[in-house]
């Protein structure tokens, strides 16, 4: 047992998956656990002392330079004083390599984290009682929160100035993340052909064995122009907008919120992004009569992506970045 350097918890290792018994009214805790190629994905667990009907889950966008052997976590603060359980995550991705520090939760071919951290969290539902999930990021961490939020229809993910399609970010990091994560020599249509969810959140949302219909409250800081031109317009044109300036998308399982305008890709103030939860939240619970059971996530077969989809990622991609196709 140890205690983490930045977050001052108590580190515990578990040998395996059915070794993670959280209890109502346990001390904060970190997790650790090997997921394999290489991977340890860590969590830490905030456990209320009651049952509640909401669960938060959090993802990081990117590790501290300052801690490179270390797991990272996020929204921290939110989560502690939020009254709820928790269960916040960092990549297990990030610990193939201390020289990549943002943070998709991209895995390997072989194996994806998403899969690992629904396990957790499933696990944490029933014995907190949620019958809701908040799933929060913030850019990097957006991006996973709604790329994970699709697996659960009772969700609702808050994404704060995110990213859409991984392809679109700057070539370096992302490149880079890939070949540290074991991508290298798929190249830009392998990647595609073998899981594009995991890379672009409108193949996750135009394919019904993909989107479980959960709840998106897209938060975006319109001051934040390569984020606007690059992830937040191109996905809504994806998604059947009409112009970048809806309020919605999806038929409306997307809320599009600008609440905020600052200068570049800086995080929008907290109480905005609290208040967008719970907005989000309110529209989860009418939309969503929870049944007594939903069944757990299962990976479908035949994926497709919709003709418009299609048509929109191949100009996305030539326009924008023509040396992925080498990757």
């Amino acid at each position: 047992m140890s205690f983490h350097p930045l977050y001052k918890s108590k580190e515990i290792h578990l040998g395996s998956h059915d070794s993670f018994e959280p209890t109502l009214g346990d001390d904060e805790q970190i997790f650790t656990m090997d997921i394999g190629d290489g991977m340890e994905l860590g969590f830490m667990v905030g456990m209320a002392s009651t049952e509640t009907d909401v669960l938060r889950v959090g993802f990081h966008a990117a590790k501290s330079p300052r801690y490179p052997r270390s797991h990272m976590f996020s929204p921290v603060n939110m989560a502690r004083e939020s009254g709820d359980s928790y269960i916040l995550f960092s990549d297990p991705t990030l610990t193939l390599s201390d020289t990549t520090t943002l943070s998709w939760y991209l895995g390997t071919p072989d194996i994806n984290p998403d899969d690992w951290m629904e396990y957790f969290v499933r696990r944490m539902m029933q014995v907190t009682g949620a019958k809701y999930l908040i799933i929060e990021g913030s850019s990097a961490g957006g991006f996973t929160a709604m790329r994970f939020g699709a697996r659960f229809k009772f969700s609702v993910a808050v994404p704060k100035i995110p990213q859409t399609d991984l392809f679109r970010y700057r070539e370096g990091p992302i490149a880079n993340t890939m070949r540290a994560a074991g991508w290298t020599g798929l190249g830009y249509d392998g990647v595609m052909a073998e899981c594009p969810q995991r890379f672009r959140i409108a193949d996750i949302y135009n394919d019904p064995n993909w989107n479980r219909g959960n709840v998106v409250q897209y938060v975006q800081n319109t001051g934040d122009g390569e984020h606007m031109r690059e992830h937040l317009t191109p996905f809504l044109a994806e998604s059947g907008a009409k112009n970048e300036h809806v309020f919605s998308a999806f038929k409306g399982q997307f809320a599009i919120s600008r609440p905020f305008t600052g200068s570049g890709h800086v995080a929008v103030p907290a109480d905005y992004w609290i208040a967008e939860g719970k907005f989000g939240l309110s529209r989860v619970r009418k939309m969503r009569a929870r049944p007594v059971n939903e069944e757990s996530w299962v990976n479908p077969e035949g994926f497709t992506v919709p003709a418009k989809v299609q048509e929109a990622r191949n100009a996305n991609i030539s326009a924008h970045l023509p040396g992925n196709q080498n990757w």
